[in-house]
């Protein structure tokens, strides 16, 4: 049950420790993007080796999170948020020390396990601490831990291995781990009980095996090809053993993760819009860093400095969207943040050699302030509409999607680059009528076509939002209907 109708907590030091942990947490997702090579010429092994330390992590993390509802239920807060810090300062200290691949790549996996735990317990403490007409607000504070850290990843990584060294990238993140544990020893307070649970361990099998094999098969797909035999076997296996684990969900007295949650319209419509955002986003991830690189010649650095200003956006505007969620709901912040994700990624489809850097910086700058709109107000209004023990639950669920919708708009987004590069490489060679054009005439016609396959990816996620924006009028009907009904039976009632 929720406790912040009677309980005496002080919520923001409890809110503060979660919230350093979780910073910890999410910069660890993305220090590693512009280090690969480095790792790669450090360690002798090949790239696609050395990627195994971004996709091995997020592997693990999707995995572990449905587990999560189960802990949060079984066991207490402090209990939890211990053992994920534990996880998670031995895992990065392990990475920093790292004398081998073997053992770098180990201490990811132990990163990994403890990172699954702290956003969705997060989000409990969060929904157990505030009132529903406050969640919006501190959903807001969080979202700072969201949005910003990540998006700081690739510029201080970029800047630590310029000037230092690569192992500095995880020492720099030892201390936010290591101080979220000891404050947590005096700050923290358990805000739930620990209930006597059995853990299924089939669900545990199948979920492990279906969101495993699932997110596998995408993370894969980019460099393999769609057709290839391990992308076909892992999303096999994966899709049905998810769907064994649905049905092993329904069926079970002890769900791992209760799928009473789908019943409410307003928390599926929220799941799915999220679910579109996160592909739209990761895209951007992916595409615009690559464009900044190969086809206009920064540095990692300074794409990271390009990416920066918008970062900042999203941290100063991401509390002030989360107290107007909290006073005009969902509705209308929504539409504008999904427009905005709209015209923005719209914009990105017509890429040239000569498009203005400042004028690419601004519209950047302008999507990351739409974003702020739409994350963590969708979670809070999907959140919300839940009773308060399932909330556990959906927190699991949303972190899982979104975990997947991250290795989906990679997958998707680096697949039709490569293969519209490909077509039109092959196309303008046919035009040219040389079998064997020179060094100089193929890289051209490469770089041509990486730019075309770019700018058609983005049109595909600018797909991607038109559909979060049907789906969020959709939401937006619902919860008017919503809103009436409860406003018609109120009426009768006698209360207006």
């Amino acid at each position: 049950m929720s406790n912040y109708k009677d309980n005496n907590y002080r919520t923001r030091p409890i809110l503060t420790v979660l919230l350093i942990g979780a910073i910890a947490a999410i910069l660890n997702q993305t220090v590693l993007n512009v280090a690969l090579p480095t790792l790669s010429e450090e360690f002798d092994v090949p790239t696609s080796t050395s990627q195994w330390l971004i996709t091995l992590y997020m592997l693990v993390n999707g995995v572990f999170i449905p587990i999560t509802a189960f802990l949060m239920a079984r066991f207490s807060t402090r209990q939890l948020f211990f053992a994920a810090m534990i996880f998670f300062s031995v895992g990065t200290l392990i990475c920093g020390a790292a004398p081998t691949f073997a053992l770098l790549l180990a201490g990811r996996v132990i990163q990994a396990i403890g990172a699954g735990i702290v956003m969705p317990l997060l989000f409990s403490v969060v929904f157990r601490l505030f009132p529903p007409e406050k969640r919006g607000a501190a959903m807001g504070i969080v979202g700072v831990a969201i949005t910003f850290a990540p998006a700081v990843g690739p510029t201080l990584s970029g800047l630590l291995i310029t000037q230092l060294s690569w192992r500095y990238i995880f020492f720099a993140i030892l201390p936010f781990s290591l101080t979220a544990l000891v404050a947590s020893f005096f700050l923290l307070k358990n805000v739930s009980k620990p209930q006597a649970m059995k853990l299924d361990i089939l669900s545990v099998m199948f979920s492990t095996f279906g969101f495993g094999g699932i997110l596998y098969g995408f993370s894969i797909a980019g460099n393999l090809g769609w057709g290839s035999v391990p992308v076909f076997l892992a999303l096999t296996i994966g899709l049905i053993t998810l769907v064994l684990f649905v049905l092993r969900q329904l069926t079970t007295d002890n769900p791992l993760i209760d799928l009473k949650i789908f019943k409410s319209i307003e928390f599926t419509l929220s799941i799915a819009i999220s679910f579109l955002v996160s592909i739209v986003v990761y895209s951007m991830m992916i595409l615009l860093p690559i464009y900044l690189q190969s086809s206009r010649g920064m540095s990692a650095f300074e794409t990271g400095l390009f990416l920066l200003p918008g970062s900042i956006i999203m941290a100063i505007i991401s509390p002030i969207s989360g107290k107007i969620y909290d006073k005009y709901g969902i509705k209308w912040i929504g539409v504008f943040g999904v427009i905005t994700l709209v015209l923005s990624t719209a914009f990105y489809t017509n890429l040239s050699y000569s498009t203005g850097i400042v004028l690419m910086a601004f519209v950047y700058m302008v999507r990351s302030f739409g974003i702020t709109f739409l994350y963590m107000p969708l979670m809070t209004a999907g959140l919300n509409a839940l009773r308060p023990e399932l909330h556990g639950h959906g927190a699991a669920m949303q972190n899982t999607l979104q975990a997947i919708s991250g290795a989906i708009g990679t997958a998707i987004m680096t697949t039709i680059m490569t293969t519209q590069t490909n077509l039109f490489v092959a196309n303008e060679v046919t035009k040219t009528g040389q079998e064997n054009p020179t060094s100089t005439q193929l890289s051209e016609i490469t770089s041509d076509g990486l730019l075309h396959g770019i700018n058609i990816s983005f049109v595909t996620a600018t797909i991607f939002a038109v559909v979060g924006l049907v789906s969020m009028v959709a939401l937006a009907f619902a919860l008017d209907k919503k809103k009436k009904k409860l406003k018609t039976m109120l009426s009768n009632e006698g209360v207006y």
